[in-house]
């Protein structure tokens, strides 16, 4: 069971800790302080009081997006993650809206979505499902994502060949229901149809 702290110091130090480790809202913080303290809500309010001395929501916030801008991250992605730890939706909104033309680069993006698409064709995804997934991802940036996708899946029939080897371990190729199976599964994997039939004819 987790010890409870009863005096200001030790629930002070705590508090130190608890904000260096995890960045948290006043809300956030108050919360965990309630919880070590065994809900002595005077004890909590007298720590939480001292600490707005050192913790500024705004520097906070305004650092987390820094950082999760630099990790490549959605606005959508950052928002959800502030409102979980509880900041002041006003501070999220008016931090994020500063950070406008951040979100709307591509550059800031380009490396990050292309090692997505190198890593998603090494796992033999489809052009249209990796499209797909990343347009859904990165709403602001389609047509560089198509672009990127014609570039690095010009040819998928490669992949395909792989993927068409692995089931047809699974079944028989000699027997036309089994091929069916086959064109099927490829085709729901979001292989073009062309690409499958050349591979099976390259095959027989």
């Amino acid at each position: 069971m987790p010890r409870i702290l009863t005096r200001k110091e030790p629930l002070m130090n705590y508090a130190a800790w608890y904000a260096m480790r995890y960045l948290p809202s006043m809300q956030k913080l108050r919360e965990s302080l309630l919880k070590k303290s065994g809900n002595n809500a005077l004890l909590t309010e007298d720590v939480i009081q001292e600490m707005t001395t050192y913790i500024h929501e705004e520097q906070t916030v305004e650092g987390l997006v820094r950082m999760y801008t630099e990790q490549s991250k959605t606005r959508p992605y950052i928002e959800q993650k502030l409102r979980q730890k509880k900041f002041e939706a006003g501070i999220i909104a008016s931090i994020l809206d500063s950070y406008a033309d951040t979100f709307m680069s591509w550059k800031g993006y380009e490396q990050t979505v292309t090692k997505k698409i190198r890593d998603y064709r090494e796992k033999n995804k489809s052009g249209k499902y990796v499209r797909g997934v990343l347009i859904q991802k990165y709403p602001n940036f389609k047509r560089e994502i198509w672009e990127l996708l014609e570039e690095i899946y010009f040819d998928e029939a490669d992949i395909v060949r792989t993927e068409y080897e692995k089931l047809s371990k699974k079944h028989d190729i000699s027997n036309h229901k089994e091929r069916q199976k086959i064109v099927q599964k490829l085709c729901l994997k979001g292989f073009a149809y062309e690409d499958i039939k050349r591979v099976i004819r390259e095959k027989e």
